[in-house]
């Protein structure tokens, strides 16, 4: 549970939680885990987790969840979400079993409007994409620890695609309407577009424009609407999948050169200096300080395998 930044777990009657767990993290930095346990609750809120939202399927048993003025009772047929970094409660009965994800922000990169409208709900996986995201979760739920990181590559991707299609969507229902509500999806059915194209260092607004089939004028203006500009919006996506990219397994033997230009940048000085500007870091420190991260959750979680299991002896 340390790994997957959660708050403590316990049982209502304070017994010892018995469970396991299989984690699975992208190259995007998502992490998937399927948990099966015993009675339990898993309450509160951690800041460590970073900013990002989280997702949870439940695959067998009951279970309620509750956060803000939201109360539910979690079914199979339902994905419940949130943002990371705020008070929620689950409640899982005997004999459960969840799939746990947590989308970093970096994956999202920006695609989603008015985030706060995404600190808790729960929307039906009865029909339309909410039907195809559970049918996709659930698979994923059953192969995870077998996909290899590149097959698990596409998941990921379609995860947040479909998952930014059907948020955006409750989100306009919310807080937009009209013309307004038209350009925001309008937006975002563009910038699911670029991500396929953020490895092309001539990438032009006119290039972009002729791609999505609008005017470089007309696509400017929708970047100006939503608080951007196209350049400014492209620079973050690929500095964002650079950073995720540099501290992935996957990708440890690669230089940073060579992850910089995988993702359109032509320059390793200019890659450097626009990574420093965003991140407060430089592309080598991010690097040293994810692995530094990744040695210390492992140790940690030795260190609390080491005391359950002497824990066990002596109730034994």
């Amino acid at each position: 549970m340390r790994r997957l930044r959660l708050p403590f777990v316990s049982d209502p009657e304070g017994q010892p939680v018995d469970g396991r767990m299989i984690i699975q993290t992208s190259t995007m930095g998502l992490q998937f885990a399927r948990i099966e346990s015993g009675r339990q609750v898993i309450d509160g809120r951690e800041l460590e987790q970073g900013a990002g939202l989280w997702l949870l399927l439940l695959l067998k048993g009951e279970a309620r969840f509750s956060a803000d003025d939201l109360l539910v009772n979690v079914d199979n047929e339902m994905i419940v979400y949130g943002a990371t970094r705020h008070d929620s409660r689950l409640e899982v009965s005997e004999n459960n079993a969840i799939l746990f994800v947590r989308i970093p922000a970096v994956a999202l990169g920006g695609r989603l409007i008015a985030p706060t409208h995404y600190k808790a709900g729960a929307f039906s996986g009865e029909s339309g994409v909410g039907r195809m995201l559970i049918s996709m979760l659930r698979i994923l739920a059953d192969e995870i620890g077998n996909i290899s990181p590149p097959d698990l590559s596409p998941v990921e991707l379609a995860l947040i695609e479909m998952l930014s299609s059907k948020l955006l969507g409750i989100a306009g229902k919310r807080s937009l309407g009209g013309a307004k509500g038209a350009r925001a999806a309008h937006l975002h059915r563009i910038q699911q577009t670029l991500e396929t194209l953020l490895w092309d260092p001539d990438l032009t607004i006119g290039k972009a424009a002729d791609e999505v089939g609008v005017s470089p004028r007309y696509l400017q203006r929708l970047f100006a609407a939503d608080g951007r500009s196209f350049s400014g919006y492209l620079k973050k996506r690929r500095l964002d999948r650079c950073h995720a990219d540099l501290i992935s397994p996957l990708h440890a033997q690669e230089s940073i050169s060579e992850v910089a230009f995988r993702w359109g940048f032509s320059s390793s000085a200019h890659f450097s200096r626009s990574f420093r500007d965003h991140f407060g870091a430089s592309p080598r420190e991010h690097r040293r300080s994810g692995l530094a991260n990744r040695i210390k959750d492992e140790m940690e979680v030795n260190k609390l395998w080491g005391e359950y299991q002497e824990f066990s002896k002596d109730r034994l």
